[in-house]
């Protein structure tokens, strides 16, 4: 036998006891896995998936013991799937706040504008009214003036 297909019955052989609950080296607690079954193989990390077969046939595995406790195993498709939605409508939602505090930011330097410009012409308005009124002072004193007569004193 070669060294590959010598690894292929190890594999087998620990999730065959993986299956059955009865580990030799890893607690019958851990979950069931490529890697639980390399260590339980006692392999290398990555070395169970130098054979795809025997991948999906963990998978298979593990599907079968969750089935039979009652539980659903979603599809691997199914579940990227469903990740990739939720990836998508986070993204939406994130787009759709960017876009309403950007409006928001827009309203504000329109109204910010308005004021400024609200701001410099009353300012420009107040110029001219003070202009306006040290002229009519001006006036109002010089129309005083013109009405003081004067006293010629008796002699």
């Amino acid at each position: 036998m070669s060294k590959s297909e010598n690894t292929l019955i190890a594999l087998e052989a620990a999730l065959e006891r993986m299956a059955q609950g009865k580990p030799k080296r890893i607690p019958t607690t851990r979950k069931l896995s490529v890697r639980a079954v390399e260590e339980e193989a006692n392999l290398g990390n990555g070395s169970g998936y130098y054979y795809p077969d025997f991948v999906q046939k963990v998978k298979q595995v593990k599907a079968d013991i969750a089935e039979a406790k009652g539980e659903y195993v979603q599809p691997e498709i199914q579940s990227v799937r469903t990740k990739l939605n939720e990836q998508k409508r986070i993204k939406q939602n994130y787009k759709d706040r960017y876009e309403a505090v950007k409006q928001q930011l827009a309203d504000f330097s329109a109204a910010q504008h308005h004021l400024n410009d609200k701001l410099i012409k009353a300012l420009s308005d107040k110029e001219e009214l003070e202009f306006e009124n040290d002229k009519l002072r001006e006036e109002l004193a010089n129309f005083k003036r013109s009405k003081v007569t004067y006293i010629t004193p008796i002699d």
